[in-house]
């Protein structure tokens, strides 16, 4: 008996319970991705659609509407047929003897014209931008001359304008109040200016809200372009080739 007892098995050990299966987790919230910034060929749609609106009478259009607060990267070509004493505030210098390249962009100002009691206000000090020029065009190059085109008259008056409004309480470091972005450059012996000119790079966003239309245009009558504005927040400018080689820039 005593031998019996002592090969009796043991008893088996309780079965550990089954582990509850872990709770499904929560779906990754999906962060949708910026829209990408706006470049010429989109802000000229809009803007075509805002100006049509404006000389047939009908109501602003939800497209330019959409606009406000969009991020931009606009090229504005210049010196498109050589060294220019004026482009709408955008010309290149060129001194053969010295081998000296200078680069300048003086904004316009509008704070003396109608401009200024369509877009602002009471404590509005300043209205500056560039303007747009050839918005016929949706390249950002210089357009190619043909053999046959007269270069000789005067360019067609311009109907696009980007304008940033600053009030008087506004920092002033992005006011320029005519003072142009500029850079000069010594070029290496043989080089030579661009052939194709150069290029004024503008980034930001576009301004306005619910009460402050990003595009404004105002209508001469239906047999005349209209003269139409895109509120912008320029947060750098830049010189580039046409190659997209940076050649200067300003942040902030």
């Amino acid at each position: 008996m005593l031998l019996a007892a002592c090969s009796r098995p043991a008893p088996p050990e309780p079965a550990a319970p089954e582990a509850s299966p872990a709770p499904p987790s929560a779906p990754a919230a999906v962060v949708p991705a910026p829209p990408p910034p706006l470049g010429r060929a989109a802000l000229l749609d809009a803007v075509a659609l805002a100006a049509d609106a404006a000389s047939a009478g009908r109501p602003y259009p939800e497209a330019a509407a959409a606009l406000a607060g969009r991020s931009f990267r606009l090229k504005l070509p210049f010196g498109c047929t050589g060294a220019s004493t004026g482009e709408a505030g955008l010309r290149y210098e060129w001194n053969p003897e010295g081998r000296t390249l200078k680069l300048s962009a003086a904004p316009e100002t509008w704070s003396d014209t109608a401009l200024r009691t369509q877009i602002g206000d009471e404590a509005t000090e300043s209205l500056e931008g560039f303007w747009l020029r050839r918005p016929w065009l949706r390249t950002e190059d210089c357009p190619a001359a043909g053999p046959g085109d007269d270069l000789s008259g005067p360019p067609a008056p311009e109907t696009l304008g980007l304008v940033s409004v600053f009030g008087r309480d506004d920092s002033r470091i992005q006011k320029r109040s005519r003072r142009p972005y500029e850079i000069t450059r010594k070029l290496k012996e043989g080089e030579a200016p661009s052939p194709n000119g150069y290029r004024l790079v503008l980034e930001g966003r576009i301004g306005g809200g619910e009460d402050q239309p990003p595009v404004i245009c105002r209508s001469n009558g239906p047999d005349r372009p209209p003269l139409c504005f895109v509120r912008v927040n320029v947060d750098r400018v830049a010189f580039e080739t046409p190659a997209g080689d940076q050649l200067a820039e300003w942040i902030g």
